[in-house]
This record gives structure tokens, sequence and C-alpha cells, in this order.
């Protein structure tokens, strides 16, 4: 019997619009967001955080979700940010690109899709500008 997919994982880093910071009002919106359109749910409370390393300023946060976890994180002083969805239930990378666009505004991606537990084993695709 063929195993059926079971992980798939998408890391992008990104250069956004200018913002001045991810406050915690939209990071919780931007993850309740994120939540409907992968059709996942919370496992609890969404954790939130300012640099306390002025090095690397800007703001992360962190959902762990029944199926895995999501990240973000994002450097002011780049305009950049370092997304991270990995979980054992199927969701579409295209539609979570779109919504990362439509909160951050990405002027350029790249990243990754990764694919295990097929009969292939893992499979990777690049996706954006390398």
């Amino acid at each position: 019997m063929e195993n059926k997919l079971s992980h798939l994982h998408l890391t992008v880093n990104a250069r956004v619009k200018p913002l001045k910071e991810i406050s915690g009002e939209m990071a919780a919106s931007f993850m309740k967001d994120l939540l409907l359109a992968a059709d996942m749910k919370a496992l609890g409370p969404l954790a939130y955080s300012g640099a306390e390393d002025l090095d690397f300023p800007g703001q992360s946060f962190v959902q762990m979700i029944t199926t895995s976890h999501c990240s973000l994180h994002f450097f002011s002083d780049k305009n950049e940010i370092y997304f991270d969805l990995y979980s054992c239930k199927l969701f579409e990378p295209e539609r979570i690109l779109g919504l990362i666009d439509s909160y951050f505004g990405m002027e350029s991606y790249h990243g990754m899709i990764y694919k295990r537990g097929d009969s292939k084993g893992v499979t990777v695709t690049k996706i954006g500008k390398w």
C-alpha cells in the first residue's frame, strides 16, 4: 500500500513594503486569516514578541497548530520577513503566499515547499526568484 502525503512545509524569505512594525493585533489578524485559509486550528495562544536584541530589531510570532506550527519573523531594519508553516495536514501554498502578500506587500521572495511522506520520499520545490 502506497503511503499518502503526510507532511507539507512552506518556507518564505521575503522583502516586504516598508513597515514600522508588525503589531500584536496585526499578527493576531494575520494568524486568524492564515488558519482559515489553511483550514487549520490553533493549539494554544499566539506567542508574540518584540525584539529584545536591538541588533536585530523587529517582531516574531509563533502559533502552535494542531498539526504542527507556524512562525514569522520580521526584521524592521531590512524590511524582511522569514515565514515557516509546517503541517501534517495538506494546505495550498499559493493561498498562503497570497495571504502573506496581502498583509505585508511582498516586493520579492523566494522559498521552498517540502513534501514528505509519499512514495517519492521528500520532494523539494523552489518558489519565487532565487
